[in-house]
């Protein structure tokens, strides 16, 4: 459904809303719609202007679904990427975990930071549940990969982690969910998208910090998991510009 479909049946019952408004106030078909009164309100010049809008939909070549995505997912994995080699990857060499654990959760977050943008905005929902399952893996493994080197610190004194999960991950999560708006609102692909997003601060941190079980959990996983419910939210106050499913 468009949003010129979505004005018209809300106007037809009576249930106009901020989101209608906002569509006619960018829309002169639906603003002459609008701007019609008594029985007159599809006359001939709001059915012209409906028309005009119509055949200039037509014209208009729509953008394929998964271009959007795969740019988010491109962008998200050259984000990752710069900031491990600005931040530099010193968990690799002084973690006293398996290199082998940590190869494995580091792919994983990869996937999830990456494709994990790509299958939150497929049209099959089937592969919002993969990203659900994505990140469901990703907490085990980032735990089981824990060196633990700097144990001995104060709990604390490792709050710049947080900092470093939020301030990587908002770029990825603004652009997540702005692509969202192409489709009906989903609290379902808004969260995949979320979690999918906050994988880049994630990985990072998991090839830079070489933290005990504890601050992994309060500000890696912690802060990955806020992001994703934030990314509801986030993607219910933006404008929805189309409401395909």
């Amino acid at each position: 459904m468009t949003a010129h479909q979505r004005l018209v049946e809300h106007l037809a019952e009576g249930l106009l809303d901020k989101e209608d408004h906002a569509h006619a106030a960018r829309c002169p078909a639906c603003r002459a719609l609008l701007a019609a009164e008594g029985p007159d309100v599809f006359g001939a010049e709001a059915e012209a202007a409906l028309l005009d809008a119509a055949r200039r939909e037509l014209k208009r070549r729509a953008m394929p679904w998964w271009l959007p995505a795969v740019l988010v997912g491109l962008g998200n994995g050259l984000l990752a990427a710069a900031a491990v080699f600005i931040l530099q990857a010193g968990n690799w060499q002084a973690s006293a975990a398996r290199h082998g654990l940590l190869l494995t959760a580091g792919i994983w977050l990869a996937v999830l930071a990456t494709l994990g943008a790509l299958f939150a905005l497929a049209p099959r929902r089937q592969w919002v549940w993969a990203v659900y399952g994505l990140a469901a893996g990703a907490p085990p493994l980032v735990l089981l990969s824990v060196g633990g080197r700097l144990s001995a610190e104060p709990l604390l004194a490792g709050a710049h982690c947080l900092t470093t999960c939020v301030s990587l991950s908002a770029l990825p999560l603004l652009a997540g969910a702005w692509v969202l708006t192409r489709v009906a609102y989903s609290p379902m692909r808004a969260l995949a998208v979320g979690l999918g997003s906050a994988g880049v601060g994630l990985l990072v941190l998991q090839l830079h910090c070489d933290g005990a079980m504890a601050h992994v959990l309060t500000f890696h996983l912690l802060p990955w998991a806020a992001l994703g419910v934030l990314a509801i939210a986030l993607r219910r106050v933006l404008p929805t510009r189309s409401y395909a499913p």
